[in-house]
This record gives structure tokens, C-alpha cells and sequence, in this order.
């Protein structure tokens, strides 16, 4: 018989915990992010952000549905809000 010395023997990795945010502030601190990021960013307008399944435990539970990019210099401000994003899917998920 084995005796149990709390050590966990298993490979799966342990769950991805993730802080509960509402849609508008996830969408309203991705936005700033993005105005900071650069000046030829100022002018972005917005991002829309929606619910969806994730397909493991490691995946959030929200993906980008729209960019409002306005007058902003595009491939400059899209740069930043890859990078942005692949931060906020490692911190967040919404709860609305």
C-alpha cells in the first residue's frame, strides 16, 4: 500500500485562475491600454469583447469581437492591442 505524502504525482497542469471582470471595464482598460500604447493611438475609439466556451481550462472565457479603430494609425495600434490582449486572456474573464 502506498502512502500518501501530499505530494501530487499527476502531470495535468493545475486549472488557470483568472480574476472576474464585467465586459465594459475589460473593454474600457483594453481601450486605454491601447490610447497610451502610442500617440498615433490617441484617436482609437473602442473594442468590443464577447462571451464564449472555452474549449480547455487553460482558455478564457472572451475573445475580441470588433475594433473601432477610428483615425489611429492602424497597424501601429493594432501591434499594441495584440500584445495587450495576449496579457489581459492570461489575467482575466469576464462575468457578464
Amino acid at each position: 500500500m502506498l502512502a500518501f505524502n501530499g505530494v501530487s504525482h499527476s502531470n495535468a497542469p493545475e486549472p488557470v485562475r483568472r480574476e472576474a471582470i464585467k465586459r465594459a471595464t475589460l473593454e474600457a482598460a483594453i481601450t486605454a491600454a491601447v490610447k497610451r500604447s502610442n500617440p498615433n493611438c490617441e484617436p482609437f475609439v473602442g473594442i468590443f469583447v464577447e462571451r464564449v466556451a472555452p474549449s480547455s481550462s487553460d482558455e478564457t472565457n472572451w475573445a475580441v469581437k470588433g475594433v473601432k479603430f477610428g483615425k489611429s494609425e492602424r497597424e501601429q495600434c493594432n501591434s499594441a492591442l495584440s500584445v495587450i490582449i495576449d496579457r489581459l486572456k492570461r489575467e482575466f474573464e469576464i462575468t457578464d
